[in-house]
């Protein structure tokens, strides 16, 4: 199953939307009102954001959803169907994780069936083909856990899996001693939040745009 999840992530690499590219994403759960979702990331497959709404998440894992609404700015909203992969408290009490599937198949506002998959690339191109500015790549380390911070061996161990995870779409393409070395760096960038090192923040871009610029290569 994990290998299954991989691959899912490689095929579709994830998008981190600033404020003018952030879609908007709700979901109807135990027929109560609908879960904002504030988006971390986004591909063609699914999403993973974070919700204020934590009574409604109990034992939600895997749960199936009838219908995802989904709006980019300045286009017209579509949803589609899908579920609930997992669901992650944060350190933090009042917010919980959580990522979603997407289904392939989904209706415009008029309900004529279209791609989810071609829908969301089209609507995320003109992100992948911006330059990603070396601060929008320390905030997404700024952004995530700090499990340096955590005194419980279990649950650093599930945060840090989480951060790496995170930067899936940058470490699948690295090699494999890019890719340790590149965890080494996020370890030391969070044993010393929120005052990087300048050489560290240096090595976490220049890797960065190593496995960016292989993403983006892909046919």
């Amino acid at each position: 199953m994990e290998q299954h999840t991989k691959v899912e992530r490689r095929r579709h690499p994830r998008i981190y939307p600033d404020r003018k590219t952030q879609p908007k994403v709700s979901f109807s759960l135990n027929n109560h009102e609908k879960i904002k979702i504030e988006v971390v990331n986004i591909s063609q497959g699914g999403i993973l954001g974070y919700t204020s709404k934590t009574k409604d998440f109990i034992g939600s894992n895997h749960k199936k959803l009838e219908e995802i609404e989904i709006a980019f700015p300045g286009e017209k909203t579509f949803h589609c169907s899908g579920k609930i992969l997992r669901v992650q408290p944060s350190r933090e009490s009042h917010k919980f994780f959580c990522a979603l599937q997407f289904s392939e198949i989904g209706f415009d506002e008029n309900d004529n069936l279209l791609n989810v998959g071609e829908r969301i690339e089209h609507a995320l191109r003109p992100i992948e083909e911006t330059i990603i500015p070396d601060q929008q790549l320390i905030t997404r380390v700024e952004k995530t856990e700090n499990y340096m911070k955590s005194t419980d061996p279990k649950l650093k161990a599930e945060l840090q899996k989480n951060v790496y995870d995170a930067f899936d779409d940058i470490t699948a393409k690295l090699s494999l001693e890019e890719k340790w070395w590149f965890f080494e760096i996020i370890d030391e960038m969070k044993r010393h939040e929120p005052d990087y090192p300048e050489e560290l923040k240096r090595a976490f871009v220049n890797l960065c745009r190593v496995g960016l610029k292989h993403s983006l290569k892909e046919p």
